[in-house]
């Protein structure tokens, strides 16, 4: 019974792993929202990990996630030096963790919609001021192996941000936090949720009879 468990979890996260992946590597299915912005992009990669996390739990989700990783750490060693992985994994986690928790104990349509905007206000928090005060910074020291300090890092990735709004000052300008990324992660975030609740009950029905056959 054991055996059959396990099995079973790893049947599991490898049909959502690969179809994270599909949709990570489909062109088109990426795409920036701010000119002069390429890196803020929405992805629907996280769907698959969100929709599994709901059905099966939270460590499933984990699990997808590092999978999903350590694809993605492939392509991403030689753009970014694995930051947008760590950047991936922490805001998945941040998402998924708290949604798949509450859930898991209360599985009723009511608490479904609790879990995943309970996790999306997470997510938020999260990505925004871990984004602004941390994976940008550590972009800037990537990008600008000269820069000596946390200043000089995020002067680099300020460049950037003054290209997308030429009124910008400083880093510390409240319009690339309310501007940028808390409306970038709240729309990625909404167009995750969105999806998940469309699709959730079909496809776990689905599922069920499948796995139940």
């Amino acid at each position: 019974m054991k055996l059959k468990k396990t099995l079973l979890i790893i049947a599991r996260v490898a049909i959502f792993g690969a179809l994270a992946i599909i949709l990570y590597m489909i062109p088109g299915l990426q795409f920036p929202i701010f000119p002069g912005l390429p890196f803020l992009k929405i992805h629907f990669d996280e769907i698959p990990v969100l929709f599994a996390s709901l059905a099966y739990g939270p460590f499933t989700g984990t699990l997808i996630i590092i999978l999903k990783g350590l694809f993605k750490l492939i392509q991403d060693v030689g753009e970014t030096g694995g930051i947008g992985v760590l950047a991936d994994v922490i805001y998945g986690l941040s998402f998924i963790l708290p949604a798949a928790f509450i859930y898991k104990y209360h599985k009723n349509f009511k608490m479904g919609l609790v879990a995943i905007f309970s996790g999306m206000a997470v997510n938020l928090f999260v990505s925004s001021f871990l984004g602004y005060f941390i994976i940008y910074p550590l972009y800037g020291f990537y990008f600008n192996p000269n820069a000596k300090s946390y200043v000089e890092a995020m002067e680099t990735v300020l460049s950037l941000f003054v290209a997308a709004d030429s009124s910008i000052s400083s880093w510390y300008d409240p319009k690339i936090f309310f501007e940028f990324l808390l409306p970038f992660n709240l729309i990625k975030d909404a167009v995750i949720v969105v999806v998940t609740i469309l699709v959730y009950k079909p496809l776990s029905l689905l599922i069920k009879r499948s796995e139940n056959k």
